[in-house]
């Protein structure tokens, strides 16, 4: 039974995995194709973020208007597919900005109710001594589909090229069917029943807890200070440097192969030092990333296009130890009873810390008065907010350090 519910995990992460690489990954580079500004952008891959993050506070209670965990998780699967067709006939009717927005709130609002109830069910299927491994080995397989559903998309954009809309209808299409299949694999692993929980965890003892408080308030603030580039990533690579939707897209293959291969070394080190240990090296590398993607713009564009690819490398590295370390602290941190409400407080903070990050990164970016005052200087508005960025990360590394766990090798 437990290598059944091992093998069905994989299987729908992996079409799950169709889905993120040929619809989530590309909807920046669809908002920049349509024409709206760096304050447009942030606001949407930020604000639909931050009201899922408070809607999912609620997911311990929706969760049991259900009969179990699996039918909760699954029927918003559906329509996270459904969501996808939605927007498929917004785009082939209009290119108006708040449509788009609005459907990004309802669809990121699904997908962050449904994260808290799927990481309890994981943490009940998979046992504590296969988790760090098992983790980092699903983690390559589904990245390294998402990594070609990546490539396949831009392959599409490039062959149609003069006509995007259909280009991006097609590939959420292939999204959503991918979706599909995968809540098809959701619904064959075992559950959990929705009952009332005997133990009754608050949000108020959850703050009271230092490690908790402490790592809330990392995660909070790294992801505040990742937003002041995250969103602007499409625009520096379509609009500042004047390169290809193609070479954004081997950017973000790039991403993923660092990504994919540096997986299994990232989860035997997790194992042999500790999760706490492989979150530190991560926000370190993290910490120094921007700097390099400001060094970039200097280059001539063929040294542009080789130096983004390097760095984009060296960020999926650093991304895949800091996911994996972040996942696997979480059942650190917490029993089994009050994983749904910890994991729903903190990406209730990190929504928070999303929107405020991008909300400002996009106020600095599209600032006449900033543009104006760099100019003389060959330095852009985008440049600017990395520069803040390695500021701040720093600063998350220093709370980080704060942070104590006693480490047991499994």
């Amino acid at each position: 039974m437990l290598r059944k519910n091992l093998r069905f995990s994989i299987i729908e992460g992996s079409w799950f995995a169709l889905m993120f690489g040929l619809g989530e990954n590309y909807l920046s580079a669809m908002a920049v194709y349509l024409g709206f500004s760096a304050l447009q952008i942030s606001i949407l891959n930020s604000l639909p973020q931050l009201i899922g993050a408070f809607i999912q506070l609620g997911t311990d209670a929706i969760t049991k208007l259900f009969k179990s965990t699996r039918s909760f998780v699954v029927n918003l699967s559906i329509l996270q597919s459904i969501l996808w067709v939605v927007l498929i006939i917004i785009i082939n009717d209009s290119t108006s900005y708040y449509p788009i927005l609005i459907w990004s709130i309802v669809y990121y609002s699904v997908s962050s109710i449904i994260g808290p109830a799927w990481i309890s069910w994981m943490g009940y299927l998979v046992p504590l001594r296969i988790r760090s491994n098992y983790h980092a080995n699903r983690n390559r397989i589904i990245h390294f589909i998402i990594f070609v559903s990546i490539l396949f998309g831009g392959i599409i954009l490039r062959v149609y090229e003069q006509n995007m809309i259909f280009a991006f209808s097609l590939m959420f299409s292939i999204g959503a069917f991918g979706r599909i299949i995968s809540s098809y694999y959701l619904s064959k692993k075992n559950t959990i029943e929705t009952t009332p929980s005997t133990l009754k965890i608050n949000y108020r003892k959850l703050f009271s807890d230092k490690r908790k408080l402490t790592f809330i308030s990392y995660n909070t603030f790294i992801h505040f200070s990742v937003m002041f580039l995250g969103p602007l990533f499409s625009i520096y690579i379509l609009r500042t440097m004047e390169l290809s939707y193609f070479v954004l897209t081997l950017c973000m293959v790039s991403w993923w192969l660092g990504n994919v291969f540096s997986s299994r070394t990232w989860g035997r080190l997790g194992k042999l030092k500790g999760n706490l240990f492989l979150l530190k090296i991560s926000t370190l590398l993290m910490c120094i990333l921007p700097a390099f993607w400001i060094s970039v713009y200097y280059f001539g564009p063929n040294g542009r296009i080789i130096v983004s690819l390097i760095i984009n490398l060296l960020a999926g590295i650093s991304f895949s130890a800091f996911g994996l370390a972040s996942f696997n602290i979480i059942y650190e941190l917490c029993s089994e009873d009050d994983v749904i409400k910890f994991s729903a407080l903190t990406n209730c903070l990190k929504g928070v810390g999303i929107f405020l990050g991008s909300l400002l990164a996009g106020l600095i970016v599209d600032s006449s008065y900033l543009i104006t005052l760099l100019q003389d200087f060959n330095f852009t508005t985008i440049q600017l907010s990395m520069l803040i960025s390695i500021v701040l990360r720093f600063a998350s590394l220093f709370i980080l350090t704060k942070l104590t766990l006693e480490h047991k090798n499994a």
